[in-house]
C-alpha cells in the first residue's frame, strides 16, 4: 500500500512541519504496550467484579492509569501533519468515516446483545431512541476511544489555521479543568485532546527524542528507573488524579512508554509486540468477546485460584483471542468486522481490497 503523497505546499510558520514516518518501529512497540495495558484494565476489573475480590493486578492498573490513554493519543497525533491538508473528501473518508464505521458496527453489536433485551417490551420508537443515544453518549467500555479519535481529527482540521500556541493553551486549560459532567464525549475530549494535539505539533521533537534514546540505552534505562519510582510514588500517595498533576504525569508517562519502546525495538524476540501494536485496533475492538466468553470460568475460578494471576491469565487470553478472531475472519465474508468494505468509501478511486482495521495506518495515523 503506497502512500498518497500531496504536492508540497508553501510552508506556513504557524503550522507544524511534515516528516517522513515510513520507518518508525518504536511506535508499534509503544502501541503494543498500551493495548496490553488497556486490556489489563478491563480484564482486571471484570475479574474483580465477578469474584468480588481484588488481586495484585490492581496495582498494575493503578500504576498505568495516568499514562495509558495519554500515550495512545499522543502517538495517534504524531502523523496528523501528513494528512491534515488532504482534500476534504479524502480526509473525511480516511480520518473520520473510517473510525465512524468501526464504532457504528461494534456499538450495534453491543446494543443487540447487551441493551436490546432491556427495551424489547418498549415501542419501536423507544428502541430506536435507545440505539441512537449511543451516538451521543457511548456505552460503558472501550468503544469511546474509537469515537473520540474521529472527533480529534475533525478538531485538528477545523483549527489548522489558528495559531498553534493558542490551541495548545486552550487544550491545556481544558485538561486542567478536569471536567466531569457525565457527558462522556465532552469529558474525554477535554481531558485527552491536549495529548493528541501535542503529538501533532511536537512530532519532530518526539521522534528526535526517541532516536536519541535508542542510541543511549544505558541513560534511557536510568531515566526510566527514575520515572518508575516517581510515578509509583505519586499514584500510591493519591496525587495522580489531581488537576495539573494528571497532565504532567500523562506526558511523563507517555514519554516513558516511548523510551521503553525504543529499548524493546532493539530486542529481536520482542517483535511479536510490534505486530500486536500494528494491529492494536483489532485487539481494541475484539478483546471484549473472549473476555465475555470466559465469564463462567472466572466466576468459578475453575483453573486459577489467585485473583491476580487469574486477571493476568484473562488478559493474555483476551489479547490472544482477539488476534485469533482476526486471523480467522480476515479471508472470509466476516472480514467486515475488522475491514471496512469498499462501498463505505466516499472517495472516487479504483476498487481495492477492503482496508483492514489492523493495518498499520489505522492507529499509526500514517494516512496512507
Amino acid at each position: 500500500m503506497s502512500p498518497v503523497m500531496q504536492r508540497e505546499a508553501k510552508p506556513d510558520p504557524q503550522r507544524p512541519r511534515t516528516y517522513d514516518f515510513n520507518r518508525v518501529e518504536w511506535v508499534d512497540y509503544a502501541k503494543g504496550v498500551c493495548i496490553i495495558l488497556v486490556v489489563t484494565l478491563y480484564a482486571t476489573h471484570h475479574v474483580h467484579q465477578l469474584t468480588h475480590a481484588t488481586g495484585w493486578m490492581q496495582h498494575v492498573v493503578d500504576f498505568a492509569q495516568p499514562f495509558r490513554m495519554p500515550d495512545f493519543f499522543l502517538i495517534s497525533g504524531l502523523f496528523v501533519s501528513r494528512v491534515v491538508d488532504r482534500p476534504l473528501r479524502a480526509y473525511i473518508d480516511t480520518k473520520i468515516l473510517h473510525f465512524v464505521y468501526f464504532y457504528a458496527l461494534w456499538v450495534t453489536f453491543r446494543f443487540t446483545y447487551t441493551d436490546l433485551r432491556h427495551v424489547l417490551d418498549a415501542d419501536k420508537f423507544a428502541v430506536l431512541t435507545s440505539y441512537l443515544h449511543l451516538y451521543v453518549q457511548p456505552p460503558d467500555g472501550p468503544l469511546w476511544f474509537i469515537y473520540i479519535l474521529s472527533l480529534f481529527f475533525i478538531a485538528v482540521r477545523l483549527v489548522r489555521r489558528v495559531p498553534v500556541l493558542l490551541i495548545l493553551a486552550g487544550a491545556v486549560a481544558l485538561q486542567i479543568a478536569n471536567f466531569n459532567t457525565g457527558l462522556l464525549l465532552f469529558d474525554k475530549f477535554t481531558h485527552y485532546f491536549v495529548f493528541f494535539f501535542s503529538g501533532h505539533i511536537f512530532a519532530r521533537h518526539v521522534l528526535g527524542f526517541a532516536a536519541w534514546a535508542r542510541s543511549h540505552a544505558a541513560v534511557t534505562a536510568l531515566i526510566l528507573a527514575g520515572w518508575f519510582a516517581g510515578n509509583w510514588t505519586l499514584v500510591e500517595e493519591g496525587f495522580a488524579a489531581r488537576p495539573g498533576v494528571s497532565l504532567l504525569m500523562g506526558f511523563s508517562g507517555a514519554f516513558a512508554v516511548l523510551l521503553f519502546a525504543t529499548l524493546l525495538s532493539r530486542v529481536q524476540w520482542m517483535h511479536w509486540l510490534r505486530y500486536l501494536g500494528q494491529h492494536s485496533i483489532v485487539v481494541y475492538l475484539g478483546f471484549v468477546l473472549p473476555l465475555a466468553l470466559m465469564r463462567g470460568l472466572i466466576s468459578e475460578r475453575l483453573v486459577i485460584n489467585d485473583i491476580g494471576n487469574l486477571a493476568l491469565a484473562v488478559t493474555i487470553v483476551s489479547v490472544a483471542g482477539a488476534m485469533l478472531m482476526y486471523w480467522s475472519v480476515r479471508n472470509t465474508p466476516l472480514r467486515f468486522l475488522f475491514a471496512r468494505p469498499a462501498w463505505t468509501s466516499i472517495q472516487v478511486r479504483p476498487v481495492a481490497a477492503p482496508r483492514a482495521a489492523g493495518e498499520r495506518m489505522t492507529l499509526n495515523q500514517a494516512g496512507e
